[in-house]
């Protein structure tokens, strides 16, 4: 009886001891992780996928090696047009490596651009199947993108990514969705302070555009302009400009245009380059005014 007795406290002494170790081990496990020490589980993609050798080396620690060579093989897939394959691989790539920006990036462009491009341009197509290809792989770059940024919402390189294609005036630009994720890239604890005042500028270009955010873009600007002198870009300047005329801020509030501009001269050529730029809905209040007094002013001659 005694024996079976100690024979149980053992037990119960083992199974606690078995428990705080798993504990223990996760503790670490997820210590590890958040250090970017070791690499998250595979997510999202059947192991199958990777055929045998490949999950072989998976087992034994060789995602890295393995990610780099399906790399290569994309490449080619690249070559010979075959965008299915490309989107395969890539895949593959970011399951093996989800947390390299650069597979996540890479394998979106292939599809955003490369891809989208073909079908653009593919004449073998009619007009209809042009258009819904080219709109079909640039869902799917943006998609790609989007699923890196669940796996690594803190990635400010993947959210901006994403800003820059729906603002690409050469694709299909969404101006709300690319702010949404320019104002996600600046919340990103990962954006470097290097690159955080280039970053607001460009959002502050996209909000200039977008439609009831001219109130928040003002605001925005002003805090630009007034930071540093390295914010008194041309279009910065010129989006000041047209923000005070667009939002009739009275003239003892108003940057004063002798302020905003250097001279004359430049504040013709600035405003000129903006004008010619309307096709990506930037505000355009007072510039044709602003350009033919000047002109006129500056070229009497050639009226």
């Amino acid at each position: 009886m005694k024996t079976l007795a100690q024979l149980v406290v053992v037990i119960f002494v083992l199974a606690g001891f078995g428990l705080l170790k798993v504990d223990y081990e996760e503790q670490i496990h997820q210590e590890l992780l958040a250090e970017d020490l070791i690499q998250p589980p595979m997510k999202n993609l059947d192991k199958r996928e990777l055929g045998q050798v490949s999950a072989a080396a998976v087992l034994g620690g060789m995602r890295s090696p393995i990610a780099s060579i399906e790399n290569l093989r994309a490449f080619v897939h690249f070559e010979n047009l075959d965008w299915a394959k490309v989107e395969t691989s890539y895949q593959i790539i970011t399951a093996l490596q989800p947390q390299t920006t650069h597979y996540w990036d890479t394998g979106a462009w292939h599809l955003h651009t490369n891809a989208s491009v073909y079908y653009k341009e593919n004449k073998d197509l009619s007009p209809f199947k042009q258009s819904a290809m080219r709109r079909r792989y640039i869902d799917k770059g943006s998609a790609f993108l989007e699923e890196g940024v669940r796996q690594n919402p803190d990635n400010w390189q993947l959210h901006n990514a994403l800003a820059r294609l729906w603002s690409d005036y050469h694709k299909l630009p969404d101006l709300k969705r690319a702010l949404k994720h320019y104002e996600d890239t600046l919340a990103c604890k990962s954006l470097p302070d290097y690159k955080r005042t280039q970053l607001m500028r460009f959002t502050f270009y996209t909000m200039t555009r977008v439609k009831g955010r001219e109130k928040d873009a003002y605001t925005m600007g002003r805090e630009l302009f007034d930071a540093s002198d390295r914010n008194h870009t041309p279009n910065l300047v010129c989006c000041l400009f047209v923000l005070q005329n667009l939002l009739a801020v009275p003239e003892t509030e108003r940057i004063p245009e002798t302020a905003l501009f250097p001279d004359e001269k430049t504040q013709y050529a600035w405003l000129q380059n903006y004008f010619d730029h309307r096709s990506q809905d930037y505000p355009m209040d007072g510039v044709r005014a602003k350009i033919l007094e000047l002109g006129l002013k500056l070229n009497p001659g050639q009226n």
